[in-house]
């Protein structure tokens, strides 16, 4: 059960393999018969993956809208689509035999600000900022700060701010391109105007439990998503590795996994000089989706293991206008198995799981051991000294599902010949950017899944700071940012 969660590492001298590329063949000039009136661009897209055995990738909100006729015979698909999808607006690629359909943007707006507690001054972090109707948008890192990018047909749209504890705060994108701090404003609940009075934390759970098919996706879900890991050693910056994943995820009811998969990353090195032992994060972005309490039940949520734990009542927040309970929990005495402690919240009125924060303690770290480590140097011995997790998810058009996970776990490593002691800390960060229903009929892959032996950092290459284009990210806090131009200075002064 706790595997899952025990982001596997390990501790070798790094030797990086190649990853080849799969070469892909174009299924464009393919003859094609079609008959159609009156139907929608997908579902005429659903015809022809139906009589040609063709597959398709596309996020059905960008298809155009209302009715078409299609009658050819014989003629190639790519005419067929472009029939459809002008060239002036949509473009159309192959890979690995998969259609790939991309609306052509027109250059985003890009806004940045910082967001702030109107009453002490400091910093928000991990606030979610979207678009109003949307699925597309980010967080704010430790810092409080962000950047967005706005698409311009959505530049009518508001954007949103939102955190736990926090009224949401609202502004037109033109607005925002003058605004350089936010305050968002606390909100606190008194537990006597909370209407539905609880008898025990076990009621609420078992009402969360029964109302999973309530109130989360049944539906197969497209998610955009950008995945960071940083590792320090003593406190110092030892790499960063990003990416852009998509991940399809499977619907909150049925036993099928969640997949990923590398569109495009990045990486920065530091501190070269430590050449004894690196660490490498085995599944990373893998094992980061299995953190989805909801639909992989953990122990804290679990009936089997309930006795278990002891639950209890803190005092309830607001979040988007409405109660959610706090309910936290621990090991209770006399219990040997490997438990969490921390606390989740679950909404008063729907009893849907709107977060989780939560670790292992101590006895639990020291029954797993070195069940987190994969591979170690004969002459190294690695103790995990602290694993903590946390996993949001978000409300969109009734329906919640996975938004943000996060992993911060560190290890303490001594060098049995030297008896030299150093700390590891590495964490991960996921936040889905974009969501959208997984078109019918549509194949996932298989470039580029991402499997849970895989070891992300070989996936990527070299850091480039004009590397994302118009995917949104986290932006990098201050302490990441002045490592990273550290870095590039030191990497200049060598090449001089």
């Amino acid at each position: 059960m706790f595997k899952k969660y025990g982001i596997l590492l390990w501790l070798i001298c790094l030797l990086v393999p190649g990853v080849r590329a799969q070469e892909a063949i174009s299924v464009l000039q393919r003859p094609i018969t079609i008959s159609i009136d009156s139907s929608s661009v997908e579902d005429i897209i659903d015809q022809l993956v139906l009589e040609n055995d063709l597959y398709f990738s596309y996020n059905p909100q960008i298809l155009p809208q209302g009715l078409y006729s299609c009658h050819v015979e014989k003629k190639p698909l790519k005419s067929v689509l472009r029939q459809l999808l002008p060239a002036a607006d949509y473009q159309i690629e192959v890979i690995d035999n998969q259609i790939i359909i991309k609306y052509i943007e027109k250059a985003p707006l890009r806004v940045s600000a910082q967001i702030i507690d109107r009453d002490n001054h400091e910093p928000v972090p991990y606030a979610s900022v979207t678009i109003d109707g949307q699925s597309i948008g980010t967080i704010t890192n430790s810092d409080g700060r962000f950047d967005l990018v706005i698409p311009q047909r959505l530049l009518d749209h508001d954007v949103l701010i939102g955190c736990l504890g926090y009224v949401e705060y609202r502004i037109t994108p033109d607005s925002l391109k003058n605004v350089g701090q936010i305050d968002l404003k606390p909100v606190s609940y008194r537990l006597r105007e909370v209407r539905v009075k609880p008898v025990e934390p076990e009621e609420i759970i078992a009402r969360f439990r029964s109302h999973i098919v309530d109130n989360y996706t049944l539906t197969p879900q497209l998610m955009t998503t950008f995945y960071r890991e940083t590792v320090r050693q003593d406190g110092k910056y030892m790499g960063v590795w990003e990416a852009v994943m998509e991940m399809l995820k499977s619907p909150y009811r049925g036993v099928r996994s969640d997949r990923v998969r590398f569109i495009k990353g990045r990486k920065s090195e530091f501190n070269r000089s430590y050449k004894d032992v690196k660490l490498k994060i085995q599944g990373g972005p893998y094992y980061i989706t299995k953190l989805d309490v909801v639909k992989n039940l953990e122990s804290f949520l679990d009936p089997q293991y309930e006795q278990i734990y002891r639950y209890k009542f803190e005092q309830p927040i607001v979040y988007n206008g409405r109660v959610a309970w706090v309910i936290r929990f621990s090991r209770k005495e006399r219990v040997d198995y490997p438990c969490f402690n921390g606390y989740f919240l679950i909404d008063a009125e729907s009893y849907a799981l709107i977060m989780a924060d939560f670790s292992l303690d101590n006895k639990s770290l020291k029954i797993l051991g070195e069940s987190f480590i994969k591979k170690q140097p004969h002459n190294v011995k690695t103790q995990p000294i602290r694993a903590e997790y946390k996993i949001t998810y978000r409300e969109l058009n009734g329906k919640w599902s996975f938004y943000m996970a996060r992993t911060d776990v560190q290890f303490r490593v001594r060098n049995k010949e030297n008896h030299q002691r150093s700390i590891f800390r590495s964490v991960s960060d996921m936040v889905v950017t974009q969501q959208y229903r997984f078109p019918r009929r549509a194949r996932f892959g298989p470039s580029g899944i991402f499997r849970s032996n895989d070891i992300f950092t070989d996936f990527i290459g070299d850091y480039d700071p004009q590397f994302w284009e118009n995917y949104n990210v986290i932006k990098p806090d201050e302490d990441l940012r002045n490592a990273l131009k550290q870095n590039v200075d030191s990497t200049k002064n060598k090449n001089q």
